[in-house]
């Protein structure tokens, strides 16, 4: 019998592409990381470049750590740290957040979005963009999310580099190689403190704090 062909409706099929069934869904071999949040203390600050940034660090939601409750719930950790005077960060300051979620043979691995891991030779890498990272950073603060640096927090560190070169000078008589570094010491302490200069003479945007729960 010849095979007919039917042009009717409700017999037309459509073919879709193949996927992998879940079970084979690409994990990063990596151990689980819990969600965290960027926080900063009005003390810590650093010259990158030429520019005083926040140093920034994290609260993990890692249960029974840190006073985080066998939930991951981080609300007393956050009391506790807020009193000693810790701005934390909500996600949102960055737009679409700036900590990212992957699935990991271990369970979600929450890195930052501007880390980026990838394969190498077998092995899980992660690699960095830290332009990107430190433009956040510098971002918190002319938002007015993180506030600008009491000047004596910076005096302190200018002081301790004016120590570190006055004591690198006389030993430098004795040794060459420590004469040989003094040129980078004078030129790190004399970027310090033109960025300080500039760090206050340069307005910052008046806006309230947008600080807020996360």
């Amino acid at each position: 019998m010849a095979a007919t062909f039917s042009t009717g409706g409700g017999n037309n099929f459509a073919a879709s592409p193949a996927s992998r069934p879940a079970a084979m869904r690409d994990l990063l071999p990596m151990e689980a990381i819990p969600a965290w949040w960027y926080m900063h203390h009005p003390s810590r600050w650093q010259l990158i470049g030429d520019e005083w940034l926040p140093w920034l660090t994290e609260l993990r939601a890692d249960p029974g750590v840190a006073r985080v409750d066998k939930d991951g719930s981080t609300d007393l950790s956050e009391v506790a740290l807020r009193r000693k005077g810790w701005t934390i960060l909500p996600w949102d300051v960055e737009p679409g957040g700036y900590c990212v979620a992957y699935d990991g043979t271990g369970g979600k691995v929450h890195l930052s979005k501007w880390q980026v891991p990838k394969m190498v030779a077998g092995q899980p890498r992660v690699t960095s963009d830290e332009a990107g990272y430190w433009a956040f950073c510098k971002r918190m603060v002319t938002d007015g999310y993180i506030p600008k640096p009491d000047p004596d927090f910076i005096d302190v560190i200018i002081e301790r580099q004016q120590r570190k070169l006055q004591e690198w000078e006389e030993r430098a008589v004795s040794n060459p190689h420590v004469a040989q570094m003094l040129p980078a010491e004078r030129a790190l302490l004399e970027r310090m403190e033109a960025a300080k200069e500039r760090l206050y003479a340069e307005p910052v945007e008046d806006a309230a704090p947008k600080r807020g729960r996360k």
